[in-house]
């Protein structure tokens, strides 16, 4: 009962704090006589600023008195600090000068801690990639095609009929990777099937990605990393936008947006619809190489300023609704749960809501936060009908205070509930209820080029008590070009294998639970080195990062005790993912070229009873690259994207019943697409066009059938998870774009 008292007095205690007196600072922002458009100007310990115009002018309202640390940045200028001393009803007018400079090419992100600071201040590593970073060699609607783009990051099949995949940081497997919607972890584990699926690239401005636990901040789904996806905001976007693209698969995709803009009030809705009901099969194992789809997507966002522009309100709603059919050529939608044409049909309805709200008169330091979502996942794998169904409520309130001028303190409060219910051996004796209440606290202390962050967050599952994640980060900059990261922490997450396990639902196993499962939890190290090498204007970045995971109670199926059985039980020992990667950034000024490669190599095993084996399906090595070139004279964009993937250990049964490999083959696959402006949304008119074409997987590469025993699908060894590598070969796509200001 204490802890509930406390978790209410933490929700409501800011709402007694006292409206503190404020004053304004107006002015400009130049280069030599040139105004810098789009710099942004905020004062970070508040969290408030604002943006310069298209002739540099600003201003920030309602700034509380006393002095401030004004920060102010735009991409290829060197980033200025001024202290500004404010006084009640006082307006500061100011002039700003700004010198180019190739090193400050930073952004903002919001996933590390939880409020709005730079890729090079934040304590915790960061990784951003934009949207159009994501599709620069690739053509999808789906961002799970685009993920491994991201260095470190891999997707893994696991279902080679019906496709699902999850997303991998490092190794580690899809389930413990906390995929965020604005902040928010309403992704439960029913969506972590297919509901990732959903997420369209035409609703993100940015990706942002942290390796290694994050359970203090983001609860315990977070053992792995975390992935946020940054939806756009409505100020940013062209006022109307329409996009189609056709591939040589059959499938069409058409995207249409709009941002409508009242008063105060500015808003971005989009709508996706995809289709494609294609047969062929390539690796001749008489099954659909891909699954047919019919997807409709909807988004829609609106942000309210308050009466001086300051952000008060955040409202998001998205609706999903997917079919989704895979088997032989004979299977169709009328035949579910035929036992004579074998077939898999999904049938996906995902509803989310999503709100912030930042009271008046708290200097933004107060943030409300809110989500609700709803799942419903109506399937047949041949036979088997699962049908299941997931609910999230979930509420957030911080206060984020500066205790000095370099001591900034967040403290947060967090209610979860969820029930699941489905028509498996899972929820026998009904639906499963979830209530999580949790507290969190965050100190963020700068002396000199040190940076220290402590975090400590407790969670009450009803199941299993009280539970702590705590977690310490340490950043130092002995010079602007180089920046040293260590981080630790640890992790708790309960497991639902009927959701994250896809085996567990597909082929003709029986699943077996040889014990009660207890959570899996994890303790964690990560290290970072960043250096910029100037290269006169041609600034290359280099990360070098190390990583190291312990995991205890780690559950493992177990494939390969019984050729008839996927036995679920905890480990009898313990799970490591250990390893290093490199990323390289460059941008070339003489010519306008940049490029991107990654490369992580990985250690992940298992140890039980003395004897150490490599995890199934987690590759010795990832690496990926990419380019792009302008042809200026022709308005002609190149992108170019590449992956590597190491060796994976397969099942044992798939070797010693039907004579597979044990080990995967290293393969690399290479995309390319070319993108013409025909003309710019900021031209006279208004009216941007643009067409592109792309080929992915250029060079035809497939890993054959990921079908085990494809000739008997209704008979016991008869499995859809013998998946290494890709199973579509060349891809062409050619689209087209519209933009209007």
């Amino acid at each position: 009962m204490r802890f509930y008292i406390l978790l209410l007095l933490l929700s409501i205690a800011p709402l007694t704090l006292v409206q503190a007196q404020t004053g304004e600072i107006n002015g400009r922002v130049t280069s030599g006589d040139e105004p810098v458009v789009g710099a942004n100007i905020g004062i970070q310990e508040l969290q408030i600023g604002n943006s310069t115009d298209k002739n540099g002018y600003f201003t920030i309202k309602r700034v509380p008195t006393g002095t401030h640390q004004l920060r102010v940045s735009a991409i290829g200028y060197a980033a200025v600090r001024k202290k500004v001393t404010v006084g009640e009803g006082e307006t500061i007018e100011l002039n700003i000068d700004m010198e180019s400079s190739t090193l400050e090419l930073d952004q903002v992100v919001v996933t590390g801690t939880m409020r709005e600071t730079y890729v090079k201040e934040s304590p915790v590593k960061v990784a951003v990639v934009n949207a159009q970073g994501l599709q620069k060699g690739k053509t999808s609607s789906n961002i799970m095609d685009l993920i491994s783009n991201i260095g470190g990051l891999s997707t893994q099949l696991n279902c080679g009929v019906c496709g699902t995949n999850a997303i991998r940081i490092n190794g580690v497997e899809g389930p413990n990777t906390a995929v965020l919607i604005d902040g928010m972890p309403i992704m439960g584990a029913l969506a972590s099937v297919y509901g990732l699926n959903g997420i369209s690239p035409s609703i993100i401005d940015q990706v942002e990605v942290i390796k290694g636990p994050q359970s203090t901040l983001y609860g315990t789904e977070a053992l792995g990393g975390v992935v946020n996806i940054i939806t756009k905001n409505p100020k940013n976007t062209p006022g109307f936008s329409a996009e189609i693209f056709g591939k040589s698969t059959e499938e069409g995709s058409i995207n249409l947006a709009a941002t409508p803009k009242i008063g105060r009030f500015q808003g971005f809705v989009s709508g996706d619809l995809l289709r494609m009901e294609n047969y062929f099969d390539r690796n001749d194992d008489n099954f659909n190489d891909v699954a047919k789809r019919s997807r409709i997507a909807l988004f829609g966002k609106g942000t309210l300023a308050g009466p001086n522009g300051e952000q008060m309100l955040n409202v998001a709603a998205k609706l999903y609704d997917e079919n989704r059919t895979g088997g032989v050529k004979a299977f169709s939608d009328k035949m579910r749960g035929s036992d004579q044409i074998y077939g898999e049909s999904i049938y996906t309805k995902r509803a989310e809501l999503l709100t912030e709200y930042r009271p008046l008169g708290f200097d933004q330091r107060l943030r409300f936060s809110g989500a609700l979502t709803f799942h419903n996942q109506d399937s047949y794998y041949g036979t088997d009908h699962y049908d299941a169904q997931q609910n999230i409520v979930y509420g957030q309130a911080t206060w984020d205070q500066p205790v000095t001028e370099s001591i900034q303190l967040l403290l947060g409060s967090t209610v979860r509930y969820q029930t699941y219910d489905d028509n498996t051996p899972a929820t026998s004796d009904g639906t499963n209820h979830r209530f999580i209440p949790g507290l969190f606290a965050q100190s963020e202390a700068s002396i000199g080029d040190i940076t220290l962050l402590a975090g400590l967050r407790v969670d009450h599952h009803s199941e299993h008590g009280f539970v702590t994640a705590p977690r310490l980060s340490a950043k130092f900059s002995p010079s602007a070009r180089t920046t040293f990261r260590a981080s630790g922490g640890t992790g708790f997450r309960v497991v639902n294998v009927f959701t994250e396990d896809h085996a567990a639902l597909t082929g003709s196993r029986e699943v077996v639970f040889a014990e009660d499962l207890d959570p899996e939890q994890s303790r964690s190290l990560t290290a970072s080195i960043e250096h910029v090498f100037p290269l006169g204007t041609n600034p290359l970045t280099v990360n070098l990062d190390g990583f190291y995971t312990h995991f205890t109670n780690k559950i493992i199926p177990d494939y390969d005790q019984d050729p008839n059985l996927i036995v679920y039980e905890n480990l009898d020992g313990f799970s490591v993912t250990r390893g290093v990667s490199i990323d390289l950034d460059h941008s070339l000024t003489a010519i306008p070229l940049s490029y991107n490669a990654s490369f992580t190599l990985m250690d992940v095993f298992t140890e039980e009873n003395g004897q150490r084996q490599s995890l199934t399906y987690a590759p010795d090595y990832i690496g990926s690259w990419g380019a792009s070139y302008l042809l200026r004279f022709l308005d002609l964009s190149i992108g170019y994207t590449g992956n590597l993937v190491g060796p994976k250990r397969m099942p044992e049964n798939y070797v010693t019943q039907f004579g597979r490999d044990r080990w995967s083959p290293t393969y690399t696959t290479h995309d390319l697409k070319l993108t013409k402006e025909f003309t710019n949304v900021n031209s006279a008119n208004g009216v941007g066009f643009e067409a592109y074409l792309s080929v992915e997987n250029i060079f035809d590469y497939t890993q054959g059938s990921p079908l085990v025993d494809a000739s008997a699908p209704f008979g016991p060894q008869f499995d859809t998870i013998y998946t290494w590598g890709p199973i579509v070969g060349r891809t062409v796509s050619l689209g087209t774009r519209l933009n209007l200001r």
